[in-house]
């Protein structure tokens, strides 16, 4: 890179601080440059499967919850419950989940893993480990705990209503 390019970098990254915003530090950008960069390694790791991250969250979650309906997993998973209707239809289709009508209320729907979808979820848990390994190793191993604890914190604030934060005693200084 020439010093003209990494003058000018400076420079406006030297701008940007004096504006009051500096985009290399805002948390919302980085939290979304970090999506991007899990969202790839997923993509590399699963390639082979066609699943999307939320299906394997779909399928972990049924797999720990057997009997779940998708009231359930929309609690459990956060993803909307439209969504989480495609996402429950798709899993089917592919013969990895099965719903039947629950018991004790027959406008519900239980869910359960297929033989298919528990042999493959099975299969999954190891990528996924190597995915959260490949992307923790990006950070200092003494801080890679609170890391994942910090994230933990910030998931709990959705969903977001009304364009405010759910549980507001996330935002008071601790």
């Amino acid at each position: 890179m020439s010093r003209l390019a990494i003058d000018g970098g400076m420079r406006a990254v030297d701008q940007a601080k004096a504006n009051g915003f500096d985009l290399n530090g805002c948390v919302l950008h980085l939290l979304h440059r970090a999506q991007q960069a899990a969202d790839e390694a997923f993509a590399a790791a699963f390639s082979d499967t066609g699943l999307t991250p939320r299906q394997l969250a779909v399928l972990v979650i049924v797999g720990e919850r057997e009997g779940t309906n998708q009231v359930g997993l929309v609690e459990a998973t956060g993803i909307d419950r439209s969504t989480t209707a495609d996402l429950v239809r798709r899993l089917m289709r592919k013969g990895l989940l099965a719903r039947r009508r629950a018991r004790h209320d027959a406008r519900s729907n239980v869910l359960r893993l297929t033989d298919e979808g528990r042999v493959l979820l099975e299969s999954f848990r190891s990528r996924a480990a190597e995915v959260d390994r490949m992307l923790l190793e990006a950070l200092p191993e003494g801080g890679r705990a609170g890391f994942v604890e910090a994230l933990g914190r910030i998931a709990t604030m959705a969903p977001l209503t009304g364009g405010a934060v759910a549980d507001r005693s996330l935002l008071a200084a601790e």
